[in-house]
């Protein structure tokens, strides 16, 4: 009885879960009229008119913005690993002075949010002259707090005993490095994908320093919607659609390495 009410229970938390993104694909498919009516789940006819309109470009240059959305979080989340995952190493396993100072800095970055650096950040990319390129935002974004304080818990569960032998060894900190990083691979692989995702959907910072050419999918999608309602509206649903296929495909891929390296954060 008790695995029969989790089984139903499980089952109709999925279905809630679900029912949002079901209807927004459905509603790829519908006329203004049907979408206008939310409680109406499935179209009259499917016809693949929205997905020809927006893949050939007659109402946004679809495939350029994706691929600038997918260079400028791919490229984002690969820097904030790697500099979070030597960050959390060194605070991890080794005493130097100033590192306290380190740790409150990357817990403040976690406090305060990016919108309350934005001006500040347009001023700096003005100075540096990166404004308008994708890289504007690539670099400042491989600095997160809650990169360095994911992997710190991380990197806190490996024997020191290890580090010891390399030390014996005459390996050098970045050497040591190197060989123990393959062994938190499901966390890299973890914190590169939730990285993924906070790029994937920030507005506001792209908004600031991106020029038309570099435009990101998300801010792309906002021309999807006018005041003269010219654009259909299964247009903005398919793109939508569209939108969410990497992200979901990350999460199907990586799910089991995902859990494997919030197990060990978690019972760190």
């Amino acid at each position: 009885m008790i695995r029969l009410f989790a089984w139903f229970t499980a089952s109709l938390g999925a279905l809630l879960c679900l029912y949002p993104f079901l209807w927004m694909f459905l509603s790829s498919f519908k006329t203004n009229r049907e979408i206008y009516e939310p409680t109406l789940l499935f179209p009259q006819s499917y016809e693949w008119g929205a997905f020809a309109s927006l893949l050939n470009g007659e109402y946004l240059a679809f495939f350029q913005s994706f691929g600038n959305s997918l260079v400028l979080s791919g490229g984002q989340a690969f820097l904030a690993t790697m500099v979070s995952a030597g960050a959390g190493f060194a605070l991890a396993k080794f005493r130097f002075r100033w590192a306290g100072v380190f740790f409150f800095l990357a817990l403040m970055l976690i406090i305060f949010p990016k919108q309350s650096l934005a001006v500040s950040m347009f001023e700096w990319l003005g100075i540096l002259g990166w404004q308008g390129s994708l890289w504007s935002l690539m670099l400042p974004g491989a600095v997160t707090g809650l990169g360095v304080v994911f992997f710190l818990q991380l990197f806190r569960n490996l024997p020191d005993e290890w580090l010891e032998i390399a030390r014996i060894e005459g390996l050098s900190a970045w050497r040591t490095f190197q060989l123990l990083v393959p062994l938190a691979f499901p966390g890299l692989v973890t914190f590169f994908l939730l990285h993924f995702v906070l790029s994937w959907q920030e507005h506001l910072l792209p908004l600031l320093a991106l020029d038309e050419e570099s435009m990101t999918l998300p801010l792309a999608l906002t021309k999807l919607r006018d005041a003269s309602f010219r654009i259909p509206e299964a247009v903005s649903m398919a793109a939508a659609t569209l939108s969410i296929l990497p992200v979901a495909l990350m999460f199907a891929v990586c799910f089991r390495l995902m859990k494997s390296a919030l197990r060990e954060v978690t019972h760190s």
